[in-house]
């Protein structure tokens, strides 16, 4: 079982950062920014959606910690929109040495346990479409594509 603990502000720094850089290289591999300005791009993102970090209103950063072990395995980072009846997550990252094992899977179960707490009738979320890990993952755990946006570099 995954608990969702409140992310901690030492936590939140290491996250943030870590986070900024995976978003840029993910975002130029995608093609959406150039690799020269990618850092300040994605920092400049998270900035906005997170003006007042951990306070940010309707945000919610949480460490992912295996309930057997009490041991960090993560982070899961969720906006409540419309009225608190939808959650889109932003992030949601397992450890390197914890991937392929699960916990991404049970992370998922435990939003679904806390959104039906809240009310929230719909979670919703961005994939990168390279991302054929993730993508399996969302769609075994009851996700379903909503819309496709496609590219062609020339």
């Amino acid at each position: 079982m995954i608990l969702l603990q409140a992310m901690k502000d030492h936590e939140y720094t290491l996250w943030f950062q870590e986070s900024i850089k995976e978003y840029a290289e993910e975002k130029t591999k995608a093609g959406n920014f150039q690799k020269e300005s990618s850092l300040e791009q994605a920092e400049n993102e998270f900035n906005q959606l997170l003006p007042n970090g951990l306070e940010s209103k309707d945000h919610y950063l949480f460490t992912l910690i295996d309930g057997e072990n009490q041991e960090g395995v993560g982070a899961l980072w969720i906006n409540v929109q419309e009225d608190g009846k939808v959650a889109f997550i932003y992030d949601i990252k397992i450890h390197g040495s914890k991937r392929g094992m699960g916990y991404g899977k049970e992370a998922l179960k435990s939003l679904d346990s806390f959104a039906r707490d809240k009310d929230i009738s719909k979670i919703s979320l961005h994939v990168f479409g390279h991302n054929k890990v993730a993508l399996s993952l969302y769609q075994n755990t009851g996700f379903e594509v909503t819309n496709v946006l496609m590219s062609k570099t020339l």
